[in-house]
C-alpha cells in the first residue's frame, strides 16, 4: 500500500517534470509554423535542437531577420510576431524537418517567457 501511495505522488511530479521549456519552445515553434507556413506545405520528421540563450541579438538585427523573412520561401509573408519591444536576451532553438524530398532547417529566436517567437531565419 505504501508503494502505491508513492507511485502516485511521483506520477505528477514526473509529467510536471517532463513539460519543461525545451517542450514549451517546441510547442511554441511548432504552432508558429502551423500558423504561418504556406497552406501548401506540412512539415515531416520535424527535430529540434535544444534551447539556449542568446545576448548577441540587438533590435537592429531582429527588424532585419523579420524584414528578411517577408521573403521566405516557405512561409507566408504576413507574419505576426511579439511586438515591438527591446529584447535584452532571447531564447534559440533550430528545427530540422523535411517537405516532401527536401531537408528545410530554420532558426527561432523567442523571449524569454516561451511565449512568442521574437523572429526567425530560413538556413
Amino acid at each position: 500500500m505504501r508503494h502505491l501511495i508513492y507511485i502516485l505522488t511521483s506520477l505528477p511530479l514526473l509529467l510536471f517534470a517532463s513539460c519543461g521549456p525545451q517542450a514549451e519552445a517546441e510547442q511554441l515553434v511548432e504552432q508558429f509554423m502551423e500558423q504561418n507556413m504556406r497552406e501548401d506545405l506540412k512539415p515531416s520528421s520535424v527535430h529540434f535542437t535544444d534551447i539556449d540563450s542568446t545576448h548577441a541579438i540587438t533590435d537592429s538585427i531582429i527588424i532585419s531577420l523579420r524584414q528578411t523573412a517577408r521573403q521566405a520561401k516557405r512561409y507566408q509573408p504576413k507574419i505576426q510576431y511579439a511586438p515591438d519591444e527591446p529584447f535584452r536576451k532571447l531564447i534559440i532553438t533550430r528545427v530540422r524537418y523535411d517537405l516532401g524530398d527536401e531537408e528545410c532547417s530554420d532558426t527561432y529566436y523567442l523571449d524569454m517567457e516561451l511565449t512568442r517567437v521574437v523572429a526567425f531565419k530560413e538556413n
